[in-house]
């Protein structure tokens, strides 16, 4: 799953795996007591060698307090539900979120193609801002 400059395919059990690391780091820093939400994100299309038995390429995680728990896998019992197109995904997944491409996005924002898999269910916006970092942390990494 990795390629030659050291990263690993998005949503591999490799990735996941650097994902649980840095959750573990920042839930250690950042958690808090008595806060626990918990999100899976499922890719349809994923590669053969990543996808399920319906095509899902999918990873998800619990934190309660400072408590952390994920795994590969669709996981139906989660406070956020996030689906794409595992392609679509990907170029998203690689783009770190400094600053000046948050305050540039805030101005105008950027048009993302259509993908007839979106689907969020949950709000969003009751996740803590830290997994920001967790996503940077990730898409240096992502093949």
């Amino acid at each position: 799953m990795s390629d030659s400059e050291g990263k690993v395919a998005f949503a591999s059990p490799e990735w996941v795996e650097i994902a649980t690391e840095a959750l573990e780091k920042l839930v250690a820093e950042h958690g808090e007591e008595g806060t626990a939400y918990s999100v899976c994100e499922a890719f349809v299309d994923g590669p053969a060698e990543l996808a399920d038995e319906d095509g899902f390429a999918a990873w998800h995680f619990y934190v309660d307090g400072k408590n952390v728990r994920v795994s590969t896998g669709r996981e139906s019992n989660v406070d956020i539900w996030l689906q794409g197109t595992y392609e679509l995904a990907l170029s998203g997944a690689r783009v770190v979120y400094t600053p000046e491409l948050l305050a540039e996005w805030e101005k105008n924002p950027p048009k993302r193609p259509d993908d007839p898999n979106m689907k969020v269910e949950g709000d969003v916006k009751t996740l803590p801002t830290y997994l920001s970092e967790l996503h940077n942390i990730l898409a240096v990494q992502t093949a």
